[in-house]
């Protein structure tokens, strides 16, 4: 059965909008997109994902390319938000504020259509929302054809909420927890729609990462392990490498909310951590974002209590850790002009060039990063990172 926005979407024709061109001298560039998204307070991402071959760029309220600049996403008036962007480049996946009878006010995941046109994709059957929580959409595969997210469970929040996968043909379907009347969520999907990655809690409720695959649901560590990982947030195209935070070694305080990277021979590995822009003072709580499909770039963000900074970071196999923007600057000279340095003191916090705060996501081969910085005049803007 043919996937409903294939036929009835404007956005598969963006993909081939534009070409992104290959790097000139082998140094790495930096692309300010000139989309803003507000004045820089609170940490949010102007770029929310990116397609599989980094020309399509899912930004809060559209579409951008390079070639084709920024296609608007619009929404029903009581309320919506983007979240993940298929690999192909296709098909947009986010949350709709309905209000209609039996169900009333409720968030419930949809695909976007165009324009402002959203099909909403439901609940999982006999249940009903928590509050206004219904089904939230948390990402989508390669052609738009299966999203994933979290759906409540029971009615009237009596109770829990698990991860569910959704098609056109069976519609919303219940993955399940490790545990019985525990929670569960369903984070990321492999673009080749066979490994789903998220978390389900533990007797006690603390969440720990877990993958559906062909052995069936498990976590990465179970309960009893020495080591403690935390939700799984990205996932490479066929689902062999996976990314997330919250990694820490039982008992080790040092080594609370470190990222870390999955894959079945390596089991769990730490990634170690960034410092953010106090130095040794601060390091923050590190999340992994995205990987790419070799697994030898992962990318993602600081958050300093979930509240104030946020600090963009890099991974490599072949470096390890480093802010991104510090990583930039070693890589293209110009840019030490362009970008504030990402170590630096609270005495040199001031810096009124480009900060780099948080990440949307990395193109299969690594090479194209998108993400979110503090702009020269203050505000949030959406950019592009060409690795050479």
């Amino acid at each position: 059965m043919k996937h409903p926005s294939k036929s009835m979407s404007i956005l598969g024709a963006l993909a081939l909008l534009a070409v992104i061109p290959a790097l000139a001298g082998g140094q790495a560039e930096f692309i300010p997109t000139g989309v803003t998204c507000g004045p820089a307070f609170f940490p949010t991402h102007c770029a929310v994902d990116v397609s599989g071959d980094g020309q399509v760029v899912l930004l809060r309220d559209g579409l951008w390319t390079e070639g084709g600049g920024l296609t608007p996403i619009d929404g029903p008036p009581s309320g919506w938000s983007v979240r993940a962007l298929s690999d192909d480049g296709s098909t947009v996946v986010g949350n709709v504020v309905l209000d209609d009878e039996p169900l009333g006010v409720r968030q419930e995941a949809a695909i976007c259509l165009g324009g402002d046109q959203w099909m909403p994709l439901g609940g999982l059957p006999n249940t009903s929302p928590c509050g206004t929580s219904y089904t939230s959409a948390y990402d989508v595969d390669r052609y738009g054809e299966q999203v994933v997210g979290l759906a409540w469970i029971g009615e009237n929040c009596a109770g829990s909420a698990h991860g569910f996968r959704w098609t056109a043909e069976d519609g919303m379907v219940d993955l399940g927890a490790l545990v019985d009347g525990r929670a569960s969520r369903a984070n990321t999907i492999s673009a080749d729609g066979l490994v789903i990655a998220g978390w389900s809690d533990t007797e006690v409720g603390s969440r720990l990462g877990a993958i559906w695959d062909d052995q069936g649901l498990r976590w990465f560590e179970g309960p009893d392990s020495p080591l403690f990982v935390g939700e799984a947030t990205g996932i490479n195209s066929d689902g062999t490498v996976v990314v997330g935070g919250g990694f820490s070694e039982k008992g080790n305080v040092a080594s609370f909310s470190e990222p870390w990277m999955w894959t079945e021979e390596t089991g769990v590995v730490n990634l170690g951590v960034a410092k953010g822009f106090r130095g040794d003072v601060v390091d923050g709580q590190h999340f992994a974002r995205d990987v790419s499909d070799d697994g030898s770039v992962v990318v993602g963000q600081d958050t300093l209590f979930n509240l104030g900074e946020q600090w963009a970071w890099i991974w490599t196999a072949s470096e390890g850790m480093a802010m991104l923007q510090d990583y930039l600057r070693a890589r293209n000279p110009t840019l030490e002009e362009v970008l504030c340095p990402g170590q630096r003191s609270a005495a040199a916090s001031s810096c009124s060039n480009w900060d780099l705060w948080n990440v949307g996501g990395i193109s299969n081969d690594g090479k194209v990063i998108v993400g979110t910085g503090r702009n020269p005049d203050g505000y949030w803007e959406a950019l592009i990172v060409k690795l050479p």
